[in-house]
């Protein structure tokens, strides 16, 4: 199963957003070691700084980049998320009952 890896990259005065690409079994999540070889894969040589956080050091001082941070995971599976914008237009055009239609 595809998992989809977004995170960001900080370099001296920037911030990029990229996506990395890790296979997964089905009903498991990614560990620290298969972002590190993906990373690898990609050109960043980074170590785990901060697991809470799933922030990454490079392991050469000398870098370009200062960290890299995981934003999200996407594996595909269908999100639940309360859309506050389409509940407060559905509120307004449901009639109130203190007002008269």
């Amino acid at each position: 199963m595809e998992c989809i890896v977004h995170f960001e990259v900080m370099h001296a005065d920037e911030l990029k957003q990229l996506r990395g690409l890790i296979f997964i079994g089905k009903d498991q999540q990614p560990g620290a070691d298969q972002f590190v070889q993906m990373f690898a894969r990609m050109g960043y040589n980074v170590r785990l700084d901060d697991a809470e956080q799933l922030l990454f050091k490079p392991t050469d001082p000398s870098s370009e980049y200062k960290w890299l941070r995981i934003r999200e995971l996407d594996s595909g599976e269908e999100k639940k998320r309360d859309d506050h914008d389409l509940n407060s237009i559905v509120a307004n055009l449901l009639p109130n009952r203190d007002r008269p239609i």
